[in-house]
């Protein structure tokens, strides 16, 4: 009898904690994990500037006050065990790392397509990607072959197939050109069709344009105006070192104009000049008379 009682009490346990499991049916349940075990995903589209922009130094503000991502991201499983792949949360997974917390995450086995998808969807909801970073996630994910084609992946995503053709097009300009701005993500959806059609017009000399644009090194510019200076619409404001200039009339070489440092031009005069001469050419110039110039061949 007291056995029957004591089992008749778990029996009892037993349905309570069934009922109690069957309030959480359907739902994902999620973890802390630690984000040293977690990689970035093979399809990660945010450019590495992102992690030094005020708005991921405001999120990670925001986790370390809360102690916790509040929002948790998503992984599926690694291909080393104990390991995990994100599936969509890298700021959030970032910021935890630097800041060594425990990471709040859902684990779920998804397929390289669904990842994609969840991803792209995830990041559309919250923190738009730069057309940049749109186009190469599009890039990647038809080099994968997770769709057959652009029309494919934009009906699977739900985005506009003129729209995605066009960020594809923004992310398969030449490296040279890219690196023309002082950051990728400076690029807009609507300056791939003029600089593809420039590319097939002269690719030479957009794309010398573009190195000369790039010796900059990280000094500030406006980026329409890098946009007219590779697009030949505007006046170079620099001189590539290994492109010098020429000044000529009638086919006779009068001077030869290039760069000797970050800061000096160095003019060399072919003829038998009055200095006074040459100062007044050069004060009309700057004053916005620009001579002609023709490069060498």
């Amino acid at each position: 009898m007291a056995a029957l009682g004591q089992g008749g009490a778990l029996g009892k346990e037993l349905e309570e904690v069934k009922a109690r499991l069957a309030e959480f049916e359907g739902t994902i349940p999620v973890r802390l994990l630690d984000p040293a075990r977690i990689q970035p995903s093979a399809f990660a589209n945010r450019h590495s500037t992102e992690y030094t922009s005020p708005a991921f130094a405001e999120l990670k503000r925001e986790i370390e006050q809360a102690r916790v991502n509040v929002q948790p991201i998503k992984v599926r499983p690694g291909r080393v065990a104990g390991t995990f792949e994100i599936v969509f949360g890298h700021r959030r997974h970032r910021a935890c790392l630097d800041l060594g917390l425990e990471v709040l995450a859902i684990v779920e086995e998804v397929t390289d397509r669904d990842l994609w998808l969840q991803m792209d969807q995830e990041n559309r909801g919250r923190r738009d990607l730069s057309p940049w970073e749109q186009g190469r996630s599009i890039q990647m994910a038809l080099r994968s072959g997770l769709f057959p084609s652009v029309r494919r992946l934009a009906e699977s995503a739900g985005i506009d197939f003129s729209n995605a053709a066009k960020l594809l097009k923004l992310a398969e300009l030449p490296d040279d050109i890219v690196a023309a701005f002082e950051k990728p993500t400076d690029l807009q959806v609507h300056w791939a069709g003029p600089l593809s059609k420039a590319l097939q017009i002269d690719p030479e000399s957009v794309l010398a344009r573009a190195r000369a644009l790039g010796a900059r090194g990280t000094v500030p510019r406006a980026s329409k105006q890098i946009l007219a200076e590779l697009l030949g619409e505007g006046t170079p404001s620099v001189l590539a070192p290994e492109v010098p200039v020429t000044v000529s009339r009638d086919g006779v070489k009068l001077a030869t104009i290039r760069r000797a440092g970050a800061q000096r031009i160095v003019v060399e005069i072919h003829r038998a000049v009055d200095l006074q001469d040459v100062a007044t050419q050069v004060a009309r110039w700057l004053e916005g008379e620009v001579p002609e110039r023709v490069p060498e061949r």
